[in-house]
């Protein structure tokens, strides 16, 4: 039973983390990351011990029930009777197990919580100090765990009343054997020896029927856990690869969007009638406003969403048409929020192609201008950076995930520019690594920087989901008078390096409402915003 039952949690804990891994990006947003964890751990971990602990009690106490039951009818039949005369009882007591099981589950969920706490606290630790709101935090921690004590505690008082009384209602059948014996006995119509014999029989009979509670109660611990582990499973997956999917040749990166809608599930569209083309090795920049759709475009590219509308092609391939491994090998990756693994540098370099020797990897960083830094670490290549590369600073991140990129050598390249502050010199040398990153390859920039959108082959201006002016830098210049205006903006922020404390009037965008619409989009929102910081904390006089 034990292998059994380690086989089928081992085989089912693997299905689930297979099916979560197979998920798009909206499942995960719309899934919490402690909610998710406490499916794969916690209540696997319930399931588990019910399949190598439940399953065995039970086995054990159906056979010995029914072997004691024949041997008891087999003694005397009317003793039998008699034993069996509380079995009412029992089943009556056993119903009462019916309301344990929504506790049950409101237990899993709660536990569920409380992982969703611990994980955001661990993750924004740092936040949550520079803000003092550890006790804040402690009050949820506790509400929840409470909340937890709380359940348990009704569930150990329903089961304290179910127990006991099982126990009795044995206790009574057991006496009742005595009794209607002992007279049988003294009227000569039952041996003192039969009596001994079955009263023992019917102690072994009753035995396992007190396991039945304990069995009953981790069956529906199991059950409740099973159906959240379900719930999961049955989640359809909303990205599907196709049977016969097409495994992409080597890519020449041309991008095409054919009127593209796009929206979250039945929200409102984030993404309206978006058509251009991105022709083999040119740059394209998104700029725009927050909100208006630049990050939904790329995430459209490698397919981790679906169209609504419209299709995405690659190289004339729709790409809900190929195999993803086929269409993600050939695409590259460098966001805002650089992702790094608590492993070495070079494990780090090395995620997106394992076979690449310490050569290449070394080739990689000093194309990113990463080598000279990492032989400054304790262990160089080998030094372990900590859990999202925590012992490194902003721009060391960044020519790490850009030494990653120029690994895989990919012919797409999407590239969401940092907009975090960092030095002169870190700013010199991460340009330096993306202007390496970008040469010769197709390229899908976000961006922030004024020398990006100079060198862009076309510049896709978005609002609201969609496109409100193309061109380049100089056409945009001369026919679009919003990006003139927030080319000034971006260039004035850029050149002074630090926000102009003047305030400017709001720009109008092309529908005729204030928006920040355009290249310095960002940086008009971060200037506002930090100007009317400085005016409230300027001291008096």
């Amino acid at each position: 039973e034990q292998w059994v039952g380690q086989r089928v949690v081992f085989d089912l804990r693997n299905v689930l983390y297979r099916h979560l891994q197979s998920q798009s990006m909206s499942f995960y947003d719309a899934n919490q990351t402690g909610q998710l964890m406490s499916r794969v751990t916690n209540d696997v971990s319930q399931v588990q011990f019910f399949l190598t602990q439940g399953i065995t009690r039970l086995i054990n106490t159906v056979v010995t029930l029914a072997l004691s039951i024949s041997v008891l009818f087999a003694l005397d039949v009317t003793l039998s009777l008699v034993a069996l005369s509380v079995v009412p009882l029992i089943w009556w007591l056993q119903r009462h197990l019916s309301q344990v099981a929504p506790l049950f589950r409101a237990v899993q969920q709660r536990m569920a919580d409380l992982n969703v706490v611990i994980q955001e606290n661990v993750a924004g630790i740092k936040l949550i100090q520079a803000y003092g709101r550890e006790p804040y935090e402690a009050r949820r921690f506790e509400e929840v765990n409470r909340d937890i004590r709380l359940k348990r505690l009704e569930i150990g008082r329903l089961l304290g009343f179910i127990m006991p009384g099982q126990e009795f209602a044995t206790n009574i059948s057991l006496t009742l054997i005595l009794i209607v014996g002992a007279l049988r006995v003294m009227r000569g119509d039952l041996s003192l020896g039969t009596l001994v014999a079955f009263q023992s029989y019917a102690m072994m009979m009753w035995m396992p029927v007190r396991w039945i509670g304990m069995v009953t109660q981790m069956a529906q611990q199991a059950m409740a856990a099973g159906e959240r582990i379900f719930e999961i499973l049955d989640t359809p997956l909303e990205v599907q690869e196709k049977p016969d999917a097409i495994v992409l040749p080597p890519l020449r990166g041309e991008i095409v969007f054919e009127n593209v809608s796009f929206a979250y599930r039945k929200e409102r569209p984030l993404l309206r009638n978006i058509s251009f083309t991105v022709r083999p090795g040119e740059t394209v920049a998104l700029v725009g406003p927050s909100g208006s759709g630049k990050s939904t475009i790329v995430n459209l590219i490698p397919r981790f969403y679906d169209v609504t509308e419209g299709r995405v092609l690659i190289d004339g391939y729709d790409v809900r048409e190929v195999s993803l491994a086929s269409l993600r090998s050939q695409i590259g990756m460098v966001l805002q929020e650089t992702f790094l693994f608590n492993t070495t540098v070079k494990e780090n370099i090395r995620y997106g192609r394992a076979e690449a020797t310490d050569e290449e990897v070394i080739e990689a960083a000093k194309a990113a201008c990463a080598h000279e830094f990492i032989m400054q670490l304790p262990q160089g290549y080998d030094t372990v950076i900590g859990e999202r590369g925590v012992r490194l600073s902003g721009g060391q991140r960044q020519r790490i995930a850009i030494a990653r990129a120029l690994l895989v050598n990919p012919r797409i390249l999407i590239l969401d520019e940092a907009t975090s502050s960092v030095d002169t010199r870190t700013d010199y040398l991460i340009q330096q690594a993306l202007d390496r990153l970008m040469r010769g390859r197709t390229t899908v920039v976000i961006a922030h920087r004024l020398s990006t959108v100079q060198r862009a082959d076309q510049i896709l201006v978005l609002q609201d989901g969609q496109i409100v002016a193309r061109g380049t830098h100089q056409e945009l210049l001369r026919t679009c008078p919003l990006y003139q205006y927030l080319y000034e903006v971006q260039f004035r922020l850029q050149r002074d390096g630090a926000v102009s404390e003047e305030r400017s009037p709001t720009p109008v965008t092309p529908n005729g409402r204030p928006g920040t619409d355009g290249v310095g989009g960002a940086a008009w929102t971060v200037a506002h915003a930090a100007g009317r910081l400085v005016e409230r904390t300027r001291p008096e006089g």
